[in-house]
C-alpha cells in the first residue's frame, strides 16, 4: 500500500513538473484602475519569456464593443520587465481595457491557454474627465505683445492653489507656476488669473492641476508678425529714374559786352570827318 502511495505521489509530482515545463512562460501586466483624461496611462509588467521574444499591448475602448484605440510592441530584453505610456488626451471618458496579444518566441506563436496560470494579460481601466471643472474666461486667441493671459473659474476649490504648466512651439516649456484662487461670493468656485511671457507666436497648451491631480489641457493661439513674416514691398522705378539721375541744369550767366574802339578805328574816323567837312565847304562856294 505504501508503495502504491509513493508511486502515486511520484507520478503526481512528475505531472505537475511536466505541466510547469509546458506552461512555464508567464506574462503579468499592471495598470491603474482609473486615469484622468490627459494623464498618461502607465502599463508595466514582467515576463519569463526569453530575450528577443515579443508581444503586443493593445488598448481597447469597451463601452459597447471592443474597439482598438492604440497598440505598442514589447520586445523582451535581459531585464524581462517592460513599461508603456498610452496617451489619453484624445480619449473619451469611459471604460477601457489593456490586453496582451500576439505572443511570439523562437518563431512560435503562443496563445493565452499556453501561458502559466499566474499570468495576468488583461486589465480594465476607467478614463475620467475633469476638464469641465474649469471654465476659461480669457480669449483663446491673444496678441503676442501682451503675453499669454489665463483667467478662469474652478468649481468647488474656493481659496486654493492651482498648478499651471505651459508648452509651446520649439519645445518651449514654462512652469510649474502656482496660482492662487479666490473664492467668489455666489458659490465655492475659485477665480484665478495669471499672465505668462511667451517667446513667439504659435499654438500653446496650458496643463492645469490641483492637489487632487491633473485637471485638463487648454489650448491658446498667440498671434503676431515675426521677422520672417514681414512683407517687403519693392519700390517701382521707371527707366529714366534708374538710368538718368535727376540733376538740375546749370544756370548760364550772361556777361554784357562793351565796345572799346582801337587806335586804327579812331584815326580812320577822324580823317573821314575832315574829308566830309571839306566837301561841304566846296559845295557852298560854288553856290555863291
Amino acid at each position: 500500500m505504501k508503495l502504491y502511495r509513493s508511486l502515486f505521489i511520484f507520478f503526481t509530482l512528475l505531472l505537475i513538473c511536466a505541466t510547469g515545463l509546458v506552461q512555464g512562460y508567464i506574462i503579468t501586466i499592471d495598470a491603474p484602475k482609473s486615469v484622468i483624461k490627459g494623464s498618461p496611462l502607465l502599463v508595466s509588467g514582467t515576463t519569463s519569456f526569453p530575450e528577443d521574444s515579443y508581444f503586443d499591448l493593445v488598448l481597447f475602448y469597451s463601452k459597447y464593443t471592443a474597439g482598438e484605440v492604440a497598440r505598442t510592441r514589447i520586445i523582451v530584453d535581459q531585464t524581462q520587465t517592460f513599461r508603456v505610456d498610452f496617451d489619453t488626451r484624445h480619449l473619451e471618458r469611459g471604460q477601457y481595457k489593456i490586453e496582451v496579444n500576439n505572443i511570439v518566441s523562437d518563431n512560435e506563436l503562443f496563445v493565452e491557454r499556453q501561458l502559466g496560470s499566474s499570468s495576468v494579460v488583461r486589465k480594465i481601466i476607467q478614463i475620467t474627465d475633469r476638464s469641465d471643472e474649469i471654465t476659461i474666461t480669457s480669449p483663446q486667441t491673444q496678441p503676442h505683445s501682451q503675453g499669454l493671459t489665463i483667467t478662469g473659474r474652478m468649481k468647488g476649490i474656493g481659496d486654493g492653489v492651482l498648478t499651471i504648466r505651459v508648452f509651446g512651439p520649439d519645445d518651449y516649456t514654462y512652469g510649474p507656476e502656482q496660482v492662487i484662487t479666490k473664492k467668489g461670493f455666489a458659490d465655492k468656485s475659485g477665480d484665478f488669473s495669471t499672465t505668462i511671457p511667451v517667446p513667439f507666436p504659435g499654438e500653446y497648451q496650458a496643463d492645469i492641476s490641483d492637489k487632487n491631480g491633473y485637471i485638463g489641457e487648454y489650448q491658446f493661439f498667440i498671434t503676431g508678425i515675426t521677422p520672417e513674416q514681414t512683407e517687403i514691398i519693392p519700390t517701382e522705378l521707371t527707366i529714366e529714374q534708374v538710368i538718368t539721375p535727376d540733376i538740375p541744369e546749370p544756370t548760364v550767366m550772361e556777361t554784357p559786352v562793351m565796345f572799346v574802339p582801337t587806335k586804327t578805328q579812331a584815326s580812320s574816323g577822324f580823317l573821314t570827318g575832315i574829308l566830309a567837312l571839306a566837301c561841304l565847304i566846296l559845295v557852298a562856294g560854288k553856290k555863291r
